[in-house]
């Protein structure tokens, strides 16, 4: 499947099935959009496929499979192929997976973090070399959707809040009753981490096929979503992803998840107090009063 040309980008579609990457850090809502996205009737996106979850579409045991290939790959052109093949296989295990989208699947979705774009790559490649997927998007001129939170304060508190309570996706719609205690130097750190992790994906970013998305923008349009849970075609982000991956404009609420922060954060902040004036000496100022 591999051209000689280093621009080829005829490969990211296979048999009418467009791959795309949905990009961005831990906690900026990619799990959400993902479910989001998965209301759509020709589009799947996978969870987070890279890491080593037990089930047989992740990498780490479709790499097992392969007995007739240099495992791991160790040229640029050995790790393209290989990366290829996963995806024309990923298509299948949607097949079986989605029945009802049979027929009509155009758009397949791969959830990637930040910190997981170096996991698949060549022995053989250079120290100062971009990432290899990175690489990899550009050459199979893969769509990037890059969803990012405004408020990075908010996304460092998701992150301290789900590790105390170990709890990160709330599928039963269960509210949270406790409280927990941060420490307020290390939430400043997370978001410093947050914000530099951004900007150096961004740059990254050039010369990819890429739409940047904002989290609070999707969870506008499904706050505007009707009694059905149908998402209005004219909101704020959900109709030009539609449009960048050239599916259907139709979206619906996920009725599956809820988020897992569900109530404000001065009833869950033992040290609530001392949280915001930690923010108000920061370069987050700005966000102290939305906590």
């Amino acid at each position: 499947m591999t051209s000689s040309d280093p621009r080829d980008g005829s490969h990211h579609q296979v048999e009418g099935v467009t791959y795309f990457a949905l990009v961005g850090s831990q906690r900026c809502g990619t799990n959400f959009l993902r479910e989001l996205m998965n209301t759509n009737p020709q589009t799947v996106v996978h969870g987070e496929i890279l890491m080593p979850y037990p089930l047989p579409n992740c990498w780490h045991n479709y790499v097992r499979t392969m007995v007739n290939r240099a495992m791991p790959p160790v040229y640029a052109k050995d790790a393209i192929d290989l990366v290829d093949d996963y995806l024309v296989y990923l298509r299948e295990d949607v097949k079986r997976g989605y029945p009802g989208k049979l027929g009509v699947l155009s758009a397949v979705g791969l959830d990637i973090k930040y910190n997981q774009l170096r996991f698949i790559a060549p022995l053989i490649r250079d120290l100062e070399q971009k990432p290899f997927l990175v690489d990899y998007f550009w050459r199979r001129n893969l769509p990037i959707v890059h969803l990012i939170r405004r408020n990075t304060i908010h996304q460092a508190l998701s992150l301290a809040i789900a590790a105390a309570r170990n709890v990160y996706h709330n599928y039963g719609g269960k509210k949270f009753s406790g409280k927990v205690t941060l420490d307020p130097d290390e939430l400043i750190r997370h978001a410093q981490w947050v914000a530099r992790e951004v900007e150096v994906f961004r740059k990254l970013a050039g010369g990819l096929n890429y739409l940047e998305v904002f989290y609070e923008d999707v969870a506008d349009d499904c706050a505007g979503a009707d009694e059905a849970g149908r998402i209005a075609p004219d909101g704020k982000i959900m109709g030009r992803i539609a449009s960048f991956l050239s599916v259907p404009n139709e979206f619906h609420a996920p009725a599956t998840i809820s988020k897992v922060i569900n109530r404000p954060y001065s009833e869950i902040l033992e040290n609530h107090a001392d949280v915001v004036a930690a923010i108000r000496k920061s370069e987050f100022k700005k966000l102290a009063d939305t906590v």
